[in-house]
């Protein structure tokens, strides 16, 4: 099963933290040297959204993944006050992941990319609300459909992700 955002951190991370190894830097999002004029009519081309969709799920990394393995493992040990300290900490990420990802949406023109983007946007907006680390797993069907359309359209477009596995 794949899990959206953050659960997707979560679940390697604690997988490494048994290993005793930890997780290398994600990739920071590559920059273009030479990005396709957008056309007439249209804010944003597919591959300068599939450039800030990439940047999402970069920032979504390191300091993301110390909080989610704070909280997974708090909610563990039934340390509710430890859960509800990583989830504060994670919501502003959320928040603002919720945000981008509907801007973006509604500055591309191909109805799938857009639909992909804004369902992005609606799982990191539910995921701003949650009170537990469990809760992650009820977003997981809505996500990965629109994670795979989102990879599709960017490695057709000539800019693959390399922050989403």
């Amino acid at each position: 099963m794949r899990y959206p955002l953050a659960l997707a951190l979560a679940t390697a991370l604690l997988a490494l933290a048994a290993c005793g190894t930890s997780a290398g830097d994600p990739a920071a999002p590559a920059s273009s040297a030479a990005a396709p004029e957008v056309p007439d009519g249209l804010v944003m081309t597919a591959q300068a959204a599939c450039e800030e969709a990439d940047g999402l799920y970069h920032t979504l990394g390191p300091g993301a993944r110390a909080e989610i393995v704070k909280g997974v493992r708090a909610e563990a040990k039934g340390d509710t006050a430890a859960v509800e300290a990583a989830l504060t900490e994670l919501r502003p990420l959320f928040t603002s992941t919720s945000a981008t990802f509907a801007d973006v949406a509604g500055k591309v023109a191909d109805p799938d990319l857009k639909a992909a983007l804004t369902t992005l946007s609606e799982v990191a907006a539910k995921e701003a609300t949650f009170t537990s680390f469990a809760a992650f797993e009820s977003v997981a069907a809505l996500a990965a459909p629109a994670e795979s359309v989102l990879k599709g359209k960017c490695a057709e477009a000539g800019r693959p992700l390399v922050n989403l596995d």
